[in-house]
């Protein structure tokens, strides 16, 4: 029955994790860009629903929704200032300065928040069936999570924009000879980006405290799911983040927390060495 607990919430959790982990490969698909501050963007979006819920006596959901859209501003100051600039540039430049962005988050929020943990205090029941135990924080987040991923397939396939979405993520050249403008395509992308890394914020409220180096185990943690599943494809990123939500949750519940990362970061270490296409992805020819 503990076995059975932890799988059914490591599912629940891994509705989030899928959330979170679309967002950076839908930008690493249409851009070719790892981002590696986007958990850093998750933490600011804790940091600013705290700061508008405890601080200002915002309405929850009212700071959940500005999050988001700040989040949103937030990706497309981040797409002109730094990801524009060094489209053309190596890839090793674009990581460098994702992670010097890293930094700057964690410091900024460090220099402003200070190093205490901080949270929205969100009281929600256990519910049981039986001896199954489910944390309503984490169906919740499951129920929102599969929401926004329905409405983001429907954005994608039934939108003249997701379409041009989908069309620059498979062949840019091409997509520009049919009338579409790839960069308009990239800050569109970065938007719904920044958006999904809002409503991922607005999950983890009653789940977690944040601290200024809250997004980078959340970072790792994408990465993960995102070369689970094969970087770019959307659906690989899905069933890895289901995957990684059931294994951390058993490693956890049966050991500790720690060993479940150690755990995903085994598993993404033999997907490398194995099949460094991912679970989905196709080889590259050469």
């Amino acid at each position: 029955m503990l076995i059975l607990n932890a799988v059914i919430n490591g599912l629940l959790f891994g509705g989030v994790l899928a959330l979170m982990a679309f967002g950076m490969n839908l930008m690493f698909g249409v851009v070719q860009i790892v981002h590696l501050a986007y958990g850093q963007f998750i933490m600011v979006g804790l940091y600013l629903v705290y700061l508008l819920t405890v601080l200002y006596h915002v309405p929850l959901l009212l700071s959940c929704v500005l999050a988001i859209i700040a989040i949103a501003l937030l990706s497309v100051l981040c797409y002109y200032s730094v990801v524009k600039p060094l489209l053309k540039a190596p890839p090793i430049n674009q990581l460098l300065a994702l992670a010097g962005l890293w930094i700057v988050l964690e410091n900024a929020c460090l220099a402003f928040f200070g190093a205490t943990y901080k949270g929205v205090q969100v009281v929600l029941p256990v519910l049981h069936v039986g001896e199954i135990y489910i944390a309503a924080s984490n169906l919740i987040g499951f129920g929102v999570g599969l929401i926004t991923l329905g409405l983001l397939y429907l954005f994608l396939n039934k939108t003249y924009t997701g379409v041009a979405i989908r069309a620059v993520a498979q062949d840019t050249e091409v997509s520009g000879v049919m009338g579409i403008n790839s960069r308009t395509i990239y800050l569109i992308t970065f938007v719904v980006g920044g958006a999904l890394a809002g409503v991922t914020a607005a999950c983890f409220v009653p789940v977690y405290a944040v601290h200024p180096h809250f997004g980078s185990a959340f970072t790792l943690l994408a990465f993960i799911i995102v070369i689970l599943g094969g970087m770019g494809n959307l659906i690989g990123g899905f069933i890895g983040a289901f995957i990684i939500g059931v294994v951390t949750s058993i490693g956890s519940t049966l050991l500790n927390p720690e060993i479940g990362q150690i755990i995903a970061l085994l598993i993404c270490l033999l997907i490398i060495i194995l099949r460094p296409q991912g679970l989905l992805g196709v080889r590259a020819r050469t």
